[in-house]
């Protein structure tokens, strides 16, 4: 990539009509949030508040670390998609507060606060709970906020001297103390060089944290120590195929065509089968443990879920995260058909919240049915719209390609998608 030639890309991956949808959706899932609190079912408030933060705080988490491993390990084929990966980033302020409100309400939603256990009380109490929470996530963030600055600095000053895109209050900030095209490219690689290595090991440890404290402590019984790798390796699973969404569906919308073709569809495909493998395989050597060791313990986390009402819900997400992708991106042309693809990974986004809500909401929920109704649904398209704002207004203001990374190649014009 020439800095003569660097492209203008900014797309708007919603309308303004859709954004303000948007908006409107989370106003209307924070009110039934708060009603279902004061007048409503608090369990069932809390839980899928719970459960939606797992799922869309992950998300944001999990782009960033897709974008630093393509980072660590130099990979080419990925740099069209390194910045939509980034994007998430922009709901992270959004998931601190859904982590302030679900640290605030701790004692009405976590067992282990209302009936404490003696011989977990040095970990399980709340002032310990909050504070190491708060640290994990604000150090992961920091660094993950860090990593993202210096990736879009190059571009956004590159830019500007090129006369491709205007100044405005935001990127002025960013490209403050500009030192030109050539120190800041180096430099920007540099850092984002060492940040990358760091957002993966604060990852792994946060993100395991974070799977022991909100999802095994529903279970103050129950322990396993493969469920933190089980867990973060599902969320970049979801990442991906997010990812592999954007470059599906929105690549027009964000003017990418010209970076994003069949070859791109197809490698981040095959990236999907094999984290569908992989995390399939991290429950399934959780479960043959639990399973050949028989400790009463150990069973009862998994026999809640795989028998009664929630055996059917079980059977849907093991269809939809495992059995249908793994036949599905056995093909190579569904890999490299855009709208083949799209609805595999759209598949896999919700069988993985699907999976959240069942991780969660048998631990918490007492009653012999399944808590979804007008409650969940309304929370959750809350959340689910602000994410998308979130995600949508980043790549309004910010070039949808990293224009500056010295790795990013166009694609042979023959070979775009029809």
């Amino acid at each position: 990539m020439t800095t003569d030639h660097a492209p203008s890309i900014r797309g708007h991956l919603l309308s303004l009509n859709v954004r303000r949808l948007c908006i409107s959706l989370g106003i209307i899932g924070g009110i039934t949030f708060l009603y279902g609190l004061i007048f409503g079912n608090e369990t069932r408030a809390w839980q899928i508040l719970l459960v939606n933060f797992l799922f869309f705080g992950g998300l944001a988490q999990s782009g960033v670390v897709i974008s630093a491993i393509m980072q660590t390990t130099s990979a080419r084929w990925g740099r069209a998609l390194k910045r939509t990966a980034e994007a998430t980033v922009a709901f992270l302020p959004v998931s601190l507060i859904l982590l302030v409100v679900l640290l605030t309400g701790t004692a009405h939603w976590a067992p282990w606060a209302q009936q404490p256990i003696a011989a977990k009380l040095p970990w399980l109490n709340v002032p310990f709970f909050v504070v190491r929470q708060l640290v994990a996530f604000l150090c992961l963030s920091t660094l993950s906020l860090l990593y993202v600055y210096r990736s879009l600095r190059p571009d956004i000053g590159l830019q500007q001297e090129t006369g491709k895109q205007p100044v405005s209050r935001i990127t002025e900030k960013l490209i403050k103390g500009w030192r030109g095209t050539q120190v800041e490219l180096h430099a920007g690689q540099r850092s984002q060089n060492r940040l990358a290595v760091c957002v993966l090991i604060a990852y792994g440890w946060s993100f395991t944290l974070l799977a022991f404290d909100f999802v095994m402590a529903l279970d103050p019984h129950w322990f396993s120590t493969l469920f933190g790798g089980y867990y973060f390796v599902g969320n970049i699973f979801v990442g991906l195929a997010f990812l592999s969404v954007i470059a599906t569906w929105g690549r027009k919308r964000l003017g990418i065509e010209a970076y994003v073709g069949p070859e791109q569809f197809h490698d981040v495909g095959k990236l999907l089968f094999g984290f569908c493998m992989l995390f399939t395989y991290m429950f399934w050597s959780q479960y043959l443990v639990i399973w050949y060791g028989d400790l009463p313990e150990e069973t009862a986390f998994l026999y809640h879920r795989l028998h009664g009402v929630w055996r059917p819900i079980m059977v849907i997400v093991f269809a939809m995260t495992f059995f249908i992708p793994f036949v599905a991106l056995l093909s190579r042309t569904v890999k490299r058909q855009p709208s083949a693809l799209l609805a595999v990974a759209v598949i896999i986004c919700l069988g993985m919240w699907l999976e959240r809500f069942v991780l969660v909401v048998p631990s918490l929920w007492q009653s012999e049915s399944i808590p979804f109704g007008l409650t969940e649904l309304l929370i959750t398209a809350g959340i689910t719209g602000v994410f998308g704002y979130c995600y949508a207004s980043f790549l309004s203001h910010f070039p949808a390609i990293p224009v500056s990374d010295p790795k990013l190649a166009t694609i042979d014009p023959q070979h775009l998608p029809e």
